[in-house]
């Protein structure tokens, strides 16, 4: 198993138990008023949420140095596994999305920093 997809099934590992936290958690009323006030702009909500969630391995990938195999069914299953898990979290728990990808981004650049330092 290549670096990138070991990146790749912890991501789908941890999308999962993510999720299923959201589904436990989260306010889906709340979520609905979220998404009735947004209106409009819920289709662009889709497209960055479905892009954040197919990208968030190739980026910890890239974060980490670790070169990403294109050619890898894994890869790719986990990219397509995690857009439909996307979409499923949106329609749920906004406020949790938001709160993954702000994480994300907080983490990645610590462990870049990290990566940075040690390579």
């Amino acid at each position: 198993m290549k670096g990138s997809e070991l990146v790749s099934v912890i991501w789908i590992v941890f999308y999962v138990v993510f999720i299923a936290a959201a589904y436990f958690f989260a306010d889906s009323k709340r979520n609905k008023a979220v998404i009735e006030r947004v209106g409009a702009f819920i289709f662009s909500m889709i497209v960055l949420a479905t892009i954040a969630g197919a990208m968030a391995p190739e980026f910890f990938s890239f974060v980490l140095g670790i070169w990403w195999y294109d050619g890898s069914n894994i890869n790719i299953a986990v990219t397509i596994f995690s857009i439909i898990l996307t979409w499923t979290l949106a329609f749920r728990a906004w406020e949790w999305l938001a709160g993954l990808a702000a994480v994300s981004l907080i983490l990645g650049a610590i462990s870049w920093v990290i990566a940075s330092f040690i390579l």
